[in-house]
């Protein structure tokens, strides 16, 4: 499968999953991970560069594009004078013009057409396409990145969300209590410091709440900046996350050679200085063409002339030959110096090659790591969960304190904000191992 089709098929799967749109239960729109790709496919600024420069690499690897093709030009022109002469004949007469008309017109068709030119139109169409290719590849890679910014965006957005909702239930909880400390000091059952304890809490749990909000509306901008668009801000996402299938890490490294794309252009630069190699080498034969010319010409002089009128017409062809034999050395440079350039795109390639295996393979240390991370994470919140639950009901029977009730809760709280950040990581993670393999296209969102 060539790049085009590559890039096609990978655009195609994005466009495919934008039809499966969902939308939330309540009345605020819930903006799907496949809607913001089908936006992003079609407003974002960098998709849009990327596929104007195929279109410019198609239209320059064509035959028309680099002189397969003859070549013909048309001139014409035309002039009057306007001339003072005084001509003396043999016999003695003299005549004297002034401002004496005389006119002239011409046109003419050239023709000429490039026989054999040392292969070099042959091996620049050759570069011409493999540019096509490699300008399809950076398409690709134009839209990984953007797949890859738009998740980092959305699944921030679905994180800033989840921990949004755990604050507002946490304010809840810390006005509740506030209301119960009033009516117990108005049975004299709490103190003022109870109160004061609580109106510290709500005001404390108030401002969590608002700067949380505030890193919403930010995370909400970004996605927006993203996709290229002008939704408002009052949009959900979806909050699920669904990880892939255990895949084998063995087969994603067997895969890296033909699937990464920034090895993929790695190896169309090596094949592009194997192209310039043999247009260097091009200069060594000669040049063949052949040229045909037709001329008519028209003129009319003025009455001091010997002619009165003249026309003349002709059809001329010929065939050059141009073969520059020695350039002084300059040539031998030139193949020199791309042959280095050729070893070192090999050289480039080899490099690109364990970069890639290193980056692999800490984007699938870290992906383990933070899965394991998260279950532990998991097992946290249940704990804590049950130590919050069991506090409530102690601080409502008055067997423990203010204090030792808001520390059951703020641990509450930081388990699950932990826990999702750990989840949401953990994704990010997974589609950071698809990106790195070449295989984004096969994540599951």
């Amino acid at each position: 499968m060539n790049n085009k089709m590559k890039y096609m098929r990978f655009k195609g799967i994005l466009i495919i999953a934008a039809f499966f749109v969902i939308f939330g239960a309540n009345s605020q729109k819930v903006l799907t991970k496949s809607q913001a790709i089908a936006m992003a496919l079609e407003k974002n600024f960098n998709i849009k560069i990327a596929n104007n420069n195929i279109d410019i690499a198609q239209a320059n690897a064509t035959k028309e594009n680099l002189g397969f093709n003859p070549t013909l030009n048309a001139s014409a022109g035309a002039n009057y004078n306007l001339d003072n002469s005084k001509a003396i004949f043999q016999d003695g007469r003299e005549v004297q013009l002034n401002f004496a008309g005389s006119n002239n017109a011409n046109m003419g068709l050239s023709l000429n057409y490039v026989i054999f030119d040392g292969f070099n139109r042959q091996f620049n169409l050759q570069r011409n396409l493999e540019t096509l290719s490699a300008t399809q590849l950076n398409a690709r890679f134009a839209l990984e990145n953007v797949v890859l910014q738009l998740f980092n965006a959305y699944y921030e957005i679905a994180r800033v969300e989840v921990d949004t909702e755990s604050l507002e239930d946490v304010l809840s909880i810390s006005k509740e209590r506030l209301e119960r400390a009033k009516v117990s000091y108005d049975y004299g059952v709490s103190t003022l410091l109870d109160i004061s304890n609580a109106e510290v809490d709500v005001n404390t749990d108030s401002i969590a709440l608002l700067n949380q909000k505030q890193l919403l509306a930010n995370a909400r901008h970004n996605l927006n900046f993203i996709i290229n668009s002008d939704i408002l801000d009052d949009f959900n996402v979806e909050t699920e996350v669904i990880f892939s299938p255990q895949f084998g890490k063995q087969e994603l490294l067997d895969g890296l050679k033909t699937s990464n794309v920034n090895l993929l252009l790695a190896a169309s630069d090596i094949r592009l200085s194997e192209i310039d190699q043999q247009l260097v080498s091009t200069s060594r034969l000669p040049t063949v063409s052949v040229n045909s010319d037709y001329g008519f010409n028209r003129s009319q002089n003025n009455s001091a002339s010997f002619l009165d009128k003249a026309n003349s017409n002709g059809l001329t062809g010929g065939l050059s030959v141009n073969w520059a034999v020695f350039d002084g050395g300059r040539r031998r440079v030139q193949e020199q110096n791309a042959k280095i350039n050729r070893l070192n795109q090999k050289l480039n390639y080899d490099l690109a090659y364990q970069q890639i295996v290193r980056d692999f393979e800490n984007a699938w240390t870290t992906y383990q790591n933070r899965l394991t991370i998260w279950k532990a994470l998991e097992q946290n919140v249940i704990t804590s969960k049950l130590n919050f639950e069991r506090s409530e009901e102690k601080y409502r029977l008055r067997q423990i304190s203010n204090i030792d009730f808001r520390q059951a809760q703020s641990n509450y709280i930081i388990a699950l904000t932990s826990r999702n950040r750990a989840k949401y990581d953990a994704k990010l993670s997974e589609i950071q191992v698809y990106s790195t393999s070449g295989k984004i296209q096969e994540a599951i969102y």
